[in-house]
């Protein structure tokens, strides 16, 4: 046990194993969501945003590929779509923005560690942001988590920088908020506010009338200019699109305040975060809690240091925001993860004199990289056997055996998988009627249908038709099987 314990005492300390978690890591992020598709959490909707920028040269006001309005602001749209236009592959330009604010979310923390507690910090901050459950995942997913994660967690820890070291703001720093506050505003709306506000407000109170109190608060404009761009947006899309009420203020926004409110949400009981945390986090969260219980000095210094103070208000605060709000979804609480990973190096630097907490760091290091490496690297397998990427691999195929038949159209009549439109570059689905007429007049034409579909359809034609290309039963939400018809 003796040795046991000296291994798992020195091995945050050791460079060789802080170099090979890294390069671990970067494995983990890159294959997460390996083999990689757009046919779960909604990314079809997220990548048809940038295609339609790029084939519209619409900026502002995207839809989904049903035609509703886009729910979420345009800005990883811009970005993708940008990337796109720059020749790099779609594939990559829909998830580098998430990639890179992973990378960024990484190298920040890297540099607070290794300042806080040297090679040690830097390691079990890198490990706590990147040996979990959720960021992995979050990672490569066609989504704007992780982006906004990365631009709260910017002022969250300017804000911490601040009351460390004790210096008014500067201009530059406060239009760093600034654009921070935009760049989050049209990532994915003022949820930001709901991460961000709890810990400010409750650290105004808590230490009103000290000289620091007043470092927290960058000023109302940073603030406040952001969010009346991002009204005014809101505004040009009531005024301009008479769906846009309905799409993105009730549904995405006020729907978060209603229990079930969308047919894709559960109602979800109050304490549900925590104990998803709990598991998603580990072994952290249990190092994190255990410091917390077992170590009364960790406690007191909460006040003595008004950073650490900052990191628990910023941190809980957020999560007890999110627990009151009745629409509950496990990856809308990741942004609390980046201030938990520095609040733990904090703790850790407190108590490193104490064996018993390098022992335990050591073992969360190994626990950490065993659970989450297991995790991800398992997936990638079962990925392939599930054939998750059939909708890729189908559309490819149906585009090829299409070409050589001579036909270049592939009509795609309205179907559940939105992925669909994207994996045949069609900026729309197409009228099954229209289709049908088509069909009948005997013009060439390729046409994508799924099984219940392919039977009301030939149905109508008259007589039943085989299929050139078969996708085979797909495994996910919708469990179908898509066929590719021809006529020439």
């Amino acid at each position: 046990m003796s040795r046991i314990a000296a291994f798992l005492e020195c091995i945050p300390g050791s460079r060789g194993v802080h170099i090979g978690l890294i390069a671990f890591m970067g494995l983990l992020l890159a294959i997460g969501n390996w083999p990689w598709h757009l046919d779960n959490y909604d990314q079809a909707k997220q990548a048809y945003v940038a295609q339609e920028i790029t084939k519209s040269g619409e900026l502002w006001f995207q839809h989904t590929p049903q035609g509703r309005s886009a729910s979420k602001p345009p800005l990883m749209g811009w970005i993708s779509a940008g990337l796109k236009a720059a020749g790099i592959p779609w594939d990559i330009a829909l998830r580098l923005p998430s990639i890179l604010c992973a990378l960024a979310l990484l190298a920040i923390l890297l540099q607070e560690g290794k300042t806080l507690l040297g090679v040690s910090g830097a390691t079990l901050a890198a490990a706590a942001f990147g040996f979990n459950l959720m960021t992995p995942h979050l990672a490569t997913l066609v989504r704007t988590d992780m982006m906004l994660s990365f631009f709260i967690f910017l002022i969250g820890w300017m804000i911490y920088r601040k009351l460390r070291s004790g210096v008014e703001w500067t201009t530059a720093e406060r239009w760093g908020v600034f654009w921070c506050m935009m760049a989050a505003l049209f990532a994915k709306g003022p949820v930001l506010y709901a991460f961000l506000l709890p810990g400010l407000i409750i650290f105004a109170i808590m230490e009103r009338g000290r000289s620091h109190a007043k470092l927290v608060w960058p000023g109302w404009w940073p603030w406040l200019i952001p969010l009346g761009f991002f009204l005014w947006w809101g505004i040009a899309g009531l005024v301009t699109n008479r769906d846009f009420y309905n799409d993105v203020v009730v549904r995405e926004f006020l729907s978060r305040f209603h229990e079930g409110a969308r047919k894709d949400e559960r109602p979800q009981p109050i304490w549900f975060y925590f104990p998803h945390l709990l598991h998603q986090f580990a072994p952290w969260s249990l190092l994190l809690l255990g410091i917390a219980i077992c170590f009364p000095e960790v406690r007191r210094r909460i006040r003595e240091k008004p950073h650490i103070l900052w990191l628990v208000l910023w941190s809980v605060g957020g999560l007890l925001f999110m627990t009151i709000v009745p629409a509950k979804r496990v990856d809308r609480i990741y942004p609390v993860i980046p201030p938990f990973c520095l609040l733990l190096v904090e703790w850790c630097a407190m108590l490193w004199g104490d064996r018993r907490v390098r022992i335990a760091a050591g073992a969360s290091l190994v626990a950490g990289v065993l659970f989450a490496g297991c995790y991800f690297i398992g997936l990638v397998p079962l990925g392939y056997h599930d054939r998750i990427d059939a909708l890729v691999n189908f559309s490819q195929q149906a585009s090829r055996v299409a070409a050589s038949h001579g036909v270049d159209h592939i009509t795609l009549p309205r179907s559940r998988d939105e992925g669909l439109l994207f994996y045949f570059d069609r900026p729309a689905f197409d009228d099954k009627s229209e289709a049908l007429e088509i069909w009948k007049a005997g013009k060439p034409c390729a046409l994508v249908l799924s099984e219940g579909d392919a039977k009301q359809f030939f149905a109508k034609v008259g007589h039943p038709v085989e299929p050139v290309l078969d996708s085979g039963k797909l495994i996910g939400k919708n469990e179908r099987e898509y066929y590719l018809f021809l006529q020439d």
